[in-house]
């Protein structure tokens, strides 16, 4: 899972240079009790505000769009409330959603974050973009190695690589070529060795964790 830096992407589409953020928040939240995630409140304000102002922050995103579902009734509602119109999903899974998504939407380079990793700031995504050009394929995944992170998160989604193991960083890139569902089928990993990313909030316990972390993170 590194780069492999004799293989370069050289986007020549002026369409997929454009890069627009995307926020995932339609998860069913099982780990959660059922509740929705994306209002789980962090440090007094809701969870999905966190993804929310690093993505404003970032000058190389040209917009940000936010996938909901049908299990997020009341995450649908306060992005409305806020002035924001969220592309409804089925709620048949992420992959799902975020393929609904993305089929419905232009030719360009999509940032994709979880709206569960609280730790998210400008940097780790400007990074993500300026390695992701070392990367050939359409579809790019964040990866932690989980013994950098491990005990930062309760109950994490845990990817095996051979030998070796990994934790999702909440970050992924897509860049939308044609028409058509897109093909997550064969993605390029990007090893990251961002450590505060590891505070992923999948359960409830995970929010006493992260609130820890957050006090003493800049």
């Amino acid at each position: 899972m590194r780069i492999d830096a004799t293989h370069t992407s050289h986007i020549h589409d002026e369409a997929v240079r454009e890069v627009m953020g995307v926020v995932m928040c339609g998860g069913r939240g099982s780990r959660m009790g059922r509740r929705e995630k994306p209002l789980v409140e962090v440090l007094g304000k809701p969870l999905i505000s966190y993804a929310l102002n690093t993505m404003r922050e970032c000058n190389t995103i040209k917009g940000v769009d936010f996938v909901t579902s049908i299990y997020t009734p009341l995450t649908t509602k306060y992005l409305n409330e806020i002035g924001y119109e969220p592309f409804v999903a089925t709620g048949a899974g992420f992959l799902n959603d975020l393929s609904e998504y993305l089929s419905s939407r232009q030719k360009a380079t999509y940032l994709i974050v979880s709206c569960d990793i609280p730790t998210l700031r400008p940097n780790h995504v400007q990074t993500v973009l300026d390695m992701s050009k070392k990367l050939k394929g359409d579809y790019i995944m964040c990866v932690l190695p989980y013994e950098s992170v491990r005990g930062l998160s309760r109950e994490p989604t845990i990817i095996k690589h051979g030998s070796d193991e990994y934790q999702p960083a909440g970050l992924r890139i897509f860049r939308k070529k044609s028409d058509g569902p897109p093909d997550f089928s064969t993605p390029s990993y990007l090893e990251l060795r961002f450590r505060e990313l590891g505070v992923n909030i999948n359960t409830l316990e995970d929010i006493s964790i992260a609130e820890g972390y957050l006090k003493n993170y800049v």
